[in-house]
């Protein structure tokens, strides 16, 4: 009975180091080395590399689970994308110091350079009118990406009528370009410029 009480202490003590150690299968997610040179597609169109993309969604997902740990209620009405460094942060909160501490912990995210805040103050942040529009936005990207006379890798977050539009390409005039094909939607109210110039 002895032997056999040690022997199932020793295994429990085993599975608890086993536990607490480190999970060598799950992979690290390390930031894709930037360059100040954009890549371009076979038709001369500014493209991000699959790795960027990756590094986007994964701050993204870091930064919204960061806010939901922090205070779940208070920012159950923002939304989160991030793109090349920057972060937009979309939807409702109630309080004026709320809006200011979601900007303070996204920025304490590793691979945030940049948080564009345009979050609004409303009693009820969780009304659909402040979250996102899924199915415009997915409209918007696929007719951003088909269009030839559109230069620039973009993506756009729609909220309540606005769309925050953000990506990187070579000039104002290729924003100008996205910014009036985007306003052109039904839906659209207005067009917020968050892209990068390079």
């Amino acid at each position: 009975m002895k032997r056999s009480a040690k022997a199932l202490c020793l295994c429990l003590a085993l599975l608890g180091l086993a536990a607490c150690a480190p999970d060598q299968s799950a992979p690290t997610l390390t930031a894709p080395p930037r360059t100040k040179e954009l890549s371009f597609d076979d038709q001369g169109r500014v493209v991000r590399p699959r790795g960027e993309r990756n590094w986007d969604d994964a701050v993204g997902k870091r930064a919204q689970a960061l806010l939901l740990q922090a205070d779940r209620e208070a920012f159950k009405g923002v939304s989160v994308r991030a793109w090349d460094g920057g972060v937009l942060l979309t939807g409702a909160v109630t309080k004026p110091e709320s809006r200011r501490r979601a900007a303070e912990i996204v920025r304490s995210v590793d691979g945030v350079t940049e948080v564009f805040d345009d979050l609004v103050l409303a009693e009820n942040p969780a009304h659909p009118m402040y979250l996102p529009d899924a199915h415009l936005e997915q409209k918007l990207y696929a007719g951003l990406l088909g269009n030839d006379v559109v230069n620039g890798a973009y993506v756009v977050r729609v909220v309540n009528g606005v769309a925050f539009l953000q990506g990187t390409t070579r000039s104002k005039a290729d924003v100008d370009k996205a910014a009036e094909y985007v306003r052109g939607f039904d839906g659209v109210k207005w067009v917020v410029d968050r892209v990068s110039v390079r």
